[in-house]
Order: structure tokens, then C-alpha cells, then sequence
């Protein structure tokens, strides 16, 4: 570790890409010293074991804090050495700095790695390794994804040296890197779902868990980064710049919920919880709790690295000029939990932490008011509303959203024309609304603040606007990937922060449902783009979508009666969606038809979008017109009698246990052999059962694919005392899962379109 450290101090100063590699060693001699089984050293005996197979122990890297961290400082390294050459278009400057920003960040890693002592030494046997993380795909999904969090953090560096330096090629620069971000990006989320559909005994993909969630947040912002280039209009290099920053925040977001243990308690995902948890009833003031642990460095390096981000980006907008300086933040507090032993911020006044944070913003402020750049003093009456609010609901986190979106807004040398950052705001205030974060009259003021401008400010420009015009349709469906994906981003944002005790499944399927429907008319907007009248009549249409839904949402079938939120049925909130999707579907296609790729938006780009409709569609299907939660999917079996659920006949016939000698991983694993018939017929045998890791055990979900979707068996594991012995009844869990086939031949499509756009280097801008 010490001779890493010193590299990185060294490269970070005077960039030299032939010592970057060094600074992958800490990561390989842990890596190696797990896959040997080398258990003189803690980490090793507590989370490895000699019995694991190899690839099993090699994945065991990541089963704690110090394996991941080290993981992201290698491929950082990696990174730097790959894109160590300028890109097209890249100043010396900017090419210099961005160099010492990546290994700057390696540099951060690095020291908060060296905080958890990830090489010293220990004795006896630890709990071994997590049995959900004993699975093939594990050993290649966090890495995944830690490779997409890198590759975010080089658009953020990419925007950062052009905000210090020049805007000089910044869209070339941030498209070359955002298209493979994009592809590893939908990969390692999609290996964690078919992980969680394939492993898991919850009869689907692990939809709205905290982590995933969050690791959702940054593929939005790609989203959205990728389509810039086709918004109407011009779209400004601050705002390619601010968009890039935005998805390196988001994977330390991102990073800060897997990490910040004890805060979203409620995640499956949480592998490795140090604290106790916290009584406080928001993010940050859980945070603030965790400075006692040792994790607290590392979850605050996060913290005040998003913090920054945000006020360098609004310090730019304000237009003067701050200090480099500032950069060393993070590499410093990092330095100062080494030397403290992991504890040094602990009482540290956690107000003085963010101040410190904005000081980008507060050194461009003051410049601004000496030079009396500043706006009118009476628009620095909304981010004092957000300030004032906060006083009233206490959350930090949110204080510090709203006080973007409102600098956003007042930043803008026009305020009638910064209507995309009040936007932004009124769907925070509406999200924290919906959510239940806050009040709901906290909410209203929120909202009319950011929309005060155009109460008290007249417009002179005299626009017009008409949905029947051929052109304001155009840029309705040209927007819509920008402005609606953005909004969903930051409803889904918004849901999390108000997830610390709860998942809030039902408020992600609900109130996210309009704005995926949004996304699937804006498809079929843009296919009928030459002929205004239709696509006036599909805008007139959209009503008669909530008035079907509303009629005929439970005629899906399956669960779709249930009640998802308020009094709106699972049918009918998934009904709004699937229209649209099925809209989009032939829309689609006659897209990638008549485009090719000298077009403005080739025909690759059409053939992602299919994919996700594909997917859109089986997610409605499968997953939200689904009860998870009912009893009705609950099947007890008598031995040898065939007993009817749904359209189908299910037989118990024996019981299969198996000790520890034959199995690769596990202690023992306890089967139920199952006949499933139809219409009298025998469709197949299954087998689900659970494996038993010492107090453990881990459900072994068992599946029948067939033509329209799967049908899904799980073992409940309460009764397996029962069944070991011999009991003549079992307990199952039976989930038919209608279109679930679209799910992953819609990723596979979005995956293999996203790999050749990322492969064609010829318009990198297109």
C-alpha cells in the first residue's frame, strides 16, 4: 500500500502513464492472496475458505469494504493508462489536468483503502463468505459495475478540466467515453437482475432495492448525456459539462448507499454493515452518525466529493473564476483518516463539513459580488426559500438538491429561459411529496418558488406555441429523452432518499409510470414526425390511455386487481405503461427501417430503443402486475396427490437431501421433486430446495420456461426441519411470470446495439 500511495502522489503530480499500473498491485495481491487462500491475513480467514472453488474465492475480494474500494482504484488506474493519449480535439492543459484528476481520484481510493488496513493480519476463522454472494454471476457483476462507476468518474473529470480549462471538443470527448460507460453500465445491472431472477427465492429480479436503485441512477444520467446531442436547439458546453459531472456524482451516490451501512438498512444488498444503525430519520443525519465508525471517512469522502461537484458546477455558471486548489479536498480528508486511524472527522461539526464542501461556490460568490457579477439581489430570495425549508423539514440532502436546481435558476443570464432547472425543482418538491419525504404544503412552497419568475417577470419575446405545428411536435419528442428521463431521474433519486426505512416499490411502479409512458409516445412522435395531423391526434389520444387504463386495467389478469397505491389496481398502473409500449413497438421498428447510420440518429440508437420498449413491456408483465406480497401465490402439496393452482397441476413425490461431500458450495441442501402438469399433460419436473450454510441457508429457485414466460417455484425454508424429517407436505411459492422472455431479449438487444455504437469510432457525436 505505502509504495501505491507514493506512486499515485507522484503520477497525480507530474502524470507519467508507465508507473500507473503499479497502482493496480494492491488489488491484484489481495485478489491473489484470496484465490490462495492466504489466512494469515484478516480479511482472507473472515470472508474466504479453503473449500470454496477458486472463482468463488477470487469473488470474495469484494465481500468486504476493502476489496471494492481497491477494485475501482485499479480500474481507475486502467483507465488512465487506456485514454492516457489526448482526445480528439484536446488542448494540452485540459489533457494534463484531466490526467492528474484521474489519478488524483485513484490516489483518494487508495488512502481510504489503507484507512481499513486491507493487509494486516489475523487469526481464527471468520464468517466466511456471504452464500448470496457464492453464485457464478457474482464473480463478474460488481466488477462491472464498479468499471461503469469509473468510467463515470472520467466524463466527470472530462467535464471538470473542460469547466477549468476549455470547452474546446468536450462532446466528441464525453461521447467517446459515454458510450462504453453506457454499454458496461446496462451489462453489470443486468447481470445483477438475471443474478437476483436466477438465485434469489423472491420469484423476480430485485426491483427498487436501495442499491439497485441506485446503481440505476447513473445508467439514467447516461441516458440523458447520450441524447443531448439530438435535443432541439443548442445545447450549451456548460450543460454537456454539468450533465457529465452529474453521472460521477451519481455512482458516488451510488457508492455511498452500498457503503453507508446502517442508513438504508432495509437493503438486501448490504453485504457488510458496520454500525448498529441510527435513529435519526434522513440521509444525513444518519451519515453524521456513522463518523464514528470506521467507515465514516470513506462514506464522507463520497458525501462532500458529491458536495463538491455540485458547487464547482454552479460556481462556473456564476462565471468566476476559483481556485484549483479546492481539488485537494478529498485526497487530504482521506490522508487525515489515515493518520487518525479512520476516526478523525468523528464530532467534527457536520455543518463546518459542508461549508467547507461549497467552497468552490462561496469563492466564486465572493469574486462575483467585488466584481458585481452577481444576479439581481431579489432572485437570491428562492435559494434563501430552500434554506428556510430546510430549517422546517431538517433534511440536508435535499436542501442541497434544491439549492442546485435554485442557483441553476438564477445563474442563468435569462430567468424565463431557465425553465429546464425550475423544472427540475418542481419535480423534487413533487417527488418529495409523493414520496412522503415531506409535508405536503412544504412541497407547494417549494414548487411556487421556482416557478415565481414567470409570476412577476413579463415575457417579451412574444413565443408561440401549438401542438398542432409540425416543428413543436418535433422538439416535444426530440426532448422528451432529456427533460422526462431528467425528471424520472429525479423522482427515482428522490424515492431513495425517502427509502432508508422502507422500499417503496409501489411509489417507483406508480409515479414513475406516466413518465415511461411519456418516453414510449415520444418513439411514436418522432416515427410519425412528417405527418403533423397524426401526431396531433395521438397528443389528443392520451387521455383516452388513462380512461382504457382505468376500464379495463384488471383484465391482465394474474394480480392485477390487486391494489397497488391509493385505489389504483397493479392493471391499471401497468396498463398506462403498456399502451404506450405497444405504441412504440411498431414505431420502432419502422425507425430502424427507414434509418441508417448517416442519419441524425442511426439506426443503432433505434435499435437500443427497441430493446428497452421490449423490455418495458415484459417489466409490465412480469413484474408489476405481480403480487409479491399475497398468500394466493402460496401452494401446500400433500405427497403423491396432484393439486391445482391457476392452470395448472403440481405433484410432490419425494424428498431429496444431499450432504456436504457432493455439493460445491454449502454445508447440505434439502429438494422437494414436484411433477407440474397442464391440461393433464406433464410438462416438466422441477426440483426447488435450499442450501444450508452453517446458521444459513439460501432458497435453490427452481423454473419452467415456456413460450409466453416463466413459471417459477420456490421452496419455502421455513419447513425444512419438517421435510428432513419426512414429512409428507410441502410449502411452495409459485410465480407465473407472463413476458419475462422480453425482459432479457430486450437487454440483450439494448446490449448489442449499445457495444457496436460504442465500437463505431467514425461520428463519435452521432
Amino acid at each position: 500500500m505505502p509504495l501505491a500511495v507514493l506512486v499515485a502522489i507522484v503520477v497525480t503530480i507530474k502524470p507519467d502513464a508507465r508507473f500507473n499500473a503499479i497502482l493496480t498491485l494492491p488489488f491484484i495481491a489481495l485478489a491473489t492472496m484470496f484465490t490462495m487462500n492466504f489466512d494469515s491475513n484478516y480479511l482472507v480467514s473472515t470472508y474466504g475458505g479453503e473449500e470454496l472453488p477458486y472463482r468463488f474465492r477470487f469473488a470474495a475480494t469484494w465481500a468486504a469494504r476493502e476489496g471494492p474500494i481497491l477494485m475501482w482504484a485499479a480500474w481507475m488506474a486502467l483507465l488512465t493508462i487506456v485514454w492516457r493519449n489526448p482526445f480528439s480535439g484536446e488542448s494540452d492543459s485540459s489533457h494534463t489536468l484531466r490526467i492528474r484528476l484521474m489519478n488524483g481520484f485513484t490516489l483518494t481510493l487508495l488512502l481510504v483503502a489503507w484507512i481499513y488496513q486491507p493487509f494486516k493480519t489475523g487469526e481464527g476463522t471468520g464468517q466466511g463468505l456471504n452464500e448470496l454472494l457464492q453464485t457464478n454471476l457474482m464473480v463478474i457483476h460488481p466488477p462491472l459495475i464498479f468499471l461503469a462507476y469509473s468510467l463515470s468518474i472520467t466524463l466527470t473529470i472530462i467535464g471538470l478540466t473542460s469547466l477549468f480549462t476549455d470547452f474546446d471538443g468536450i462532446k466528441t470527448r464525453l461521447i467517446t467515453v459515454a458510450r462504453p460507460a453506457f454499454f458496461v453500465s446496462t451489462l453489470g445491472i443486468g447481470l445483477g437482475g438475471l443474478w437476483a431472477y436466477l438465485i434469489l427465492d423472491w420469484g423476480g429480479y430485485w426491483a427498487w432495492d436501495p442499491v439497485e436503485t441506485g446503481s440505476l441512477l447513473p445508467w439514467i444520467c447516461l441516458v440523458v448525456l447520450l441524447h443531448l446531442r439530438t435535443r432541439p436547439g443548442k445545447t450549451s458546453n456548460h450543460m454537456w459539462a454539468g450533465v457529465a459531472i452529474a453521472c460521477g456524482a451519481l455512482s458516488l451516490f451510488s457508492t455511498m448507499v452500498t457503503r453507508a451501512g446502517g442508513v438504508w438498512a432495509v437493503s438486501v444488498h448490504t453485504f457488510v454493515v458496520d454500525s448498529e444503525g441510527a435513529t435519526p430519520n434522513d440521509v444525513f443525519g444518519r451519515m453524521m452518525v456513522l463518523l464514528s465508525d470506521l467507515s465514516g471517512i470513506e462514506v464522507m469522502v463520497y458525501l462532500l466529493g458529491i458536495i463538491q461537484l455540485i458547487a464547482m458546477f454552479l460556481a462556473s455558471r456564476l462565471g468566476s473564476e476559483f481556485s484549483r486548489k479546492w481539488l485537494f479536498m478529498l485526497p487530504v480528508i482521506a490522508a487525515l483518516g489515515v493518520i487518525g486511524n479512520g476516526d478523525v472527522l468523528d464530532g467534527f461539526p457536520p455543518t463546518i463539513l459542508v461549508v467547507i464542501a461549497f467552497g468552490p461556490l462561496i469563492e466564486s460568490g465572493i469574486k462575483s459580488f467585488t466584481n458585481k457579477q452577481i444576479p439581481e439581489y431579489y432572485w437570491f430570495a428562492i435559494p434563501g426559500v430552500m434554506v428556510g425549508l430546510r430549517v422546517i423539514h431538517g433534511m440536508v440532502f435535499f436542501e442541497i438538491l434544491s439549492l442546485l436546481f435554485a442557483f441553476g435558476l438564477i445563474f442563468e443570464k435569462d430567468q424565463l429561459k431557465a425553465w429546464g432547472w425550475a423544472t427540475a425543482g418542481i419535480m423534487l418538491f413533487l417527488s418529495a411529496s409523493w414520496s412522503g419525504m415531506l409535508d405536503v404544503w412544504i412541497c407547494a412552497v417549494g414548487m411556487t418558488a421556482f416557478i415565481s419568475p414567470w409570476f412577476f417577470v413579463s415575457d417579451s419575446s412574444n413565443r408561440k406555441f401549438s401542438f398542432a405545428e409540425k416543428r413543436t411536435q418535433q422538439r416535444l419528442a426530440l426532448w422528451s429523452p432529456v427533460v422526462v428521463v431528467g425528471m424520472y431521474l429525479i423522482l427515482t433519486m428522490v424515492i431513495l432518499l425517502a427509502s432508508i426505512d422502507s422500499i417503496q416499490f409501489a411509489a417507483h411502479e406508480l409515479y414513475g409510470a406516466p413518465f415511461i409512458a411519456a418516453t414510449m409516445l415520444s418513439y411514436v412522435m418522432w416515427s410519425l414526425r412528417h405527418k403533423p395531423n397524426r401526431v396531433y391526434a395521438l397528443i389528443l389520444m392520451v387521455p383516452s390511455v388513462l380512461l382504457f387504463a382505468w376500464l379495463f386495467g384488471d383484465s391482465l389478469g394474474y394480480d392485477s386487481t390487486d391494489v397497488l397505491g391509493a385505489s389504483l389496481s397493479r392493471g391499471q398502473v401497468g396498463m398506462v405503461v403498456l399502451l404506450p409500449a405497444l405504441l412504440a413497438l411498431p414505431a420502432t421498428v419502422s425507425l430502424i427501417k427507414e434509418n441508417t447510420s448517416d442519419k441524425k440518429i442511426s439506426m443503432l440508437a433505434h435499435i437500443t430503443h427497441l430493446g428497452l420498449v421490449l423490455l418495458i413491456i415484459g417489466h409490465v408483465m412480469s413484474t408489476t402486475i405481480i403480487d409479491r406480497g399475497t398468500f394466493s401465490h402460496s401452494v401446500t402439496l400433500v405427497k403423491n396427490e396432484r393439486v391445482e393452482w391457476e392452470s395448472y397441476e403440481f405433484e410432490f413425490t419425494e424428498v431429496v437431501k444431499t450432504n456436504e461431500s457432493s455439493l460445491e458450495v454449502g454445508d447440505g441442501y434439502l429438494g422437494a421433486v414436484i411433477n407440474v402438469y397442464s391440461g393433464g399433460d406433464l410438462v416438466e419436473t422441477v426440483e426447488p430446495g435450499v442450501i444450508r450454510f452453517d446458521t444459513r441457508s439460501r432458497s435453490e429457485v427452481d423454473r419452467i420456461s415456456m413460450w409466453h414466460g416463466d413459471l417459477v417455484l420456490i421452496m419455502d425454508g421455513t419447513q425444512a426441519r419438517s421435510l428432513m424429517e419426512d414429512s409428507d407436505l410441502v410449502r411452495i411459492i409459485v410465480y407465473d411470470l407472463p413476458g419475462i422472455h422480453l425482459v432479457w431479449g430486450g437487454w440483450s438487444l439494448m446490449l448489442l446495439a449499445s457495444l457496436s455504437l460504442s465500437l463505431n469510432k467514425s461520428k463519435p457525436t452521432h
